[in-house]
């Protein structure tokens, strides 16, 4: 059976997804490390990260523009880049 998510190498075929352009890392201290979410779409990475932490479910969390690796938010440093240079 093979899963959607997988990538096939040399078949001929664009990948189904489009690339992730955003990733959202999440803090949540010593005992439970910490995790990576990637996004296509900023929209989607800020509403994540926020969530988290109304959630609080976190210590810190950044979202990171993967193309140049600029943290677009990092609330924690009092990053928060308006809409428009996501």
């Amino acid at each position: 059976m093979t899963m959607l998510s997988e990538r096939r190498v040399g078949d001929g075929l664009p990948p189904v997804w489009p690339a992730d352009r955003y990733e959202v890392i999440c803090e949540r201290g010593e005992s439970f490390g910490s995790t990576r979410d990637r996004y296509h779409y900023a929209k989607y990475a800020m509403e994540s990260a926020r969530a988290l932490e109304k959630a609080g479910l976190a210590r810190r969390v950044l979202v990171i523009r993967m193309a140049d690796d600029t943290v677009i938010y990092d609330r924690a440093q009092g990053i928060e880049l308006p809409p428009e240079e996501w």
